[in-house]
């Protein structure tokens, strides 16, 4: 391939700016990921994962904050949908980990055990479908590869089969064989409302309905619309602050983070914002 200018990530993000209300909504979001970021940094010297279920904490929270920070890019990039579907993933992420703790012990073995699972059966994907066609040193390296976890794959696959009505054996969904919706009812109603509000909205974008794509013109050079985007940006943020909140109330339950104070202000914050930008003459 010849050689092609490489893109400006910071020069692409400047070219980007919005009107003092959009700021508001990034600022606050912003702030958010930020005392986020410094509470985790402050955690992160007395924590230890010396359980199962704490090395899940600690991977699955890793992973949330970087979702958290690409939420906000995205958003500072106006890429609408990806953002939206990063929201979802952090609902998801939360979900999971709430259903674990409910049941650590033995669900975060079902949890890690289901890793070998998945490993055998991505590797079993791409030796049928690519097998043929890629390079044999590749194949070989996968081939190779599934072959090392054999033994592990025989011996925790059975604790992933069920029995369908009819009888006939059938391999688990997912590592629990619930669905998240199923996942978010036996954790709670709050977390119930959170799937119903937030999981399901965000899942229009990852999935391109009509209703996601309904307002794409707007963000195009000729019909650009600011209001559209005040409007989308904001409804993001306001839903991405409400997955936090459980989030961070999660955090303060099961590993004492100091998040009360932000908690407290958010509401009180958003309901000031929607106040400002959305109620009479500028709805």
């Amino acid at each position: 391939m010849e050689d092609v200018p490489r893109i400006d990530i910071c020069e692409t993000i400047k070219r980007i700016d919005f009107p003092a209300e959009v700021w508001e909504w990034l600022d606050l979001f912003g702030n958010v990921v930020g005392i986020t970021q410094r509470e985790a940094m402050y955690q992160e010297r007395t924590f230890l994962a010396d359980t199962p279920f704490k090395k899940i904490l600690l991977c699955a929270i890793n992973k949330d904050l970087s979702t958290l920070n690409t939420i906000y890019i995205l958003l500072r990039c106006e890429l609408i949908h990806q953002a939206s579907s990063h929201v979802r993933l952090l609902c998801e992420s939360l979900i999971t980990l709430k259903y674990i703790s409910l049941e650590s012990g033995s669900r975060s073995a079902e949890f890690w055990d289901y890793a070998d699972i998945e490993a055998h059966d991505i590797s079993s994907s791409l030796l049928e479908w690519d097998g043929s066609t890629a390079n044999p040193r590749h194949v070989e390296g996968v081939r190779a590869f599934r072959e090392s976890i054999s033994e592990k794959y025989e011996r925790v696959k059975g604790k992933y089969t069920f029995a369908d009505r009819k009888g006939r054996e059938r391999p688990f969904r997912n590592w629990c064989n619930k669905s998240m919706s199923v996942q978010a009812r036996d954790c709670g109603p709050s977390f119930q409302r959170l799937y119903e509000l937030v999981y399901r909205q965000m899942s229009s974008y990852i999935h391109g309905t009509a209703w996601s794509l309904r307002r794409q013109v707007s963000y195009s050079r000729v019909h650009y619309q600011p209001k559209v985007i005040l409007n989308d940006i904001a409804a993001i943020v306001r839903t991405a602050s409400a997955v936090w909140v459980e989030w961070a109330k999660f955090c303060i339950e099961i590993l004492d983070w100091r998040l009360s104070a932000t908690i407290m202000e958010i509401p009180a914050v958003i309901e000031a914002m929607e106040k400002r930008h959305f109620s009479g003459e500028n709805m």
